[in-house]
């Protein structure tokens, strides 16, 4: 820690185990969207398999309402998408993707371990014509 200024606490002070406690506690999207490229060893802790082998890409369940899902900003999944996906989609075992995500999500790379996709409120003739528009991926 630095010592030199007590007054002075950085968050990238405190080691690794108390880090990664606080990004489990924190929501996936949010994580991969404010950490990621922030310094190595915040990519290190957030890209770390043990973290990214069960992906969801649903956003914030608030507390007063916790049966409410919060779809992701725009913004944010194609950050996500254009910045993350590619350098963990081959440790993503689980994928949870709601409809407005689904698409970019899917379409951003291949996921070779993936064993489980789950949809969260999606519309069944969404997702038919999605599946009839990608044959030829699956």
């Amino acid at each position: 820690m630095n010592i030199s200024n007590r007054n002075s606490l950085n968050l990238l002070d405190l080691p690794n185990e108390v880090l990664l406690i606080i990004v489990k506690q924190l929501n996936m999207v949010d994580v991969l969207y404010s950490l990621v490229d922030v310094t190595e060893r915040l990519d290190q802790l957030v890209l770390n398999p043990i973290y990214t082998r069960i992906l969801d890409m649903t956003c914030v369940r608030m507390e007063l309402l916790p049966d409410r899902v919060y779809s992701t900003d725009d913004h944010v999944r194609e950050r996500i998408c254009k910045n993350v996906l590619s350098r963990i989609n081959h440790q993503v075992n689980e994928l949870i993707v709601d409809q407005p995500s689904i698409k970019r999500v899917l379409h951003t790379t291949d996921y070779p371990q993936l064993h489980s996709l789950s949809l969260i409120d999606l519309d069944e003739r969404s997702f038919f014509d999605f599946l009839k528009g990608n044959s030829s991926r699956f």
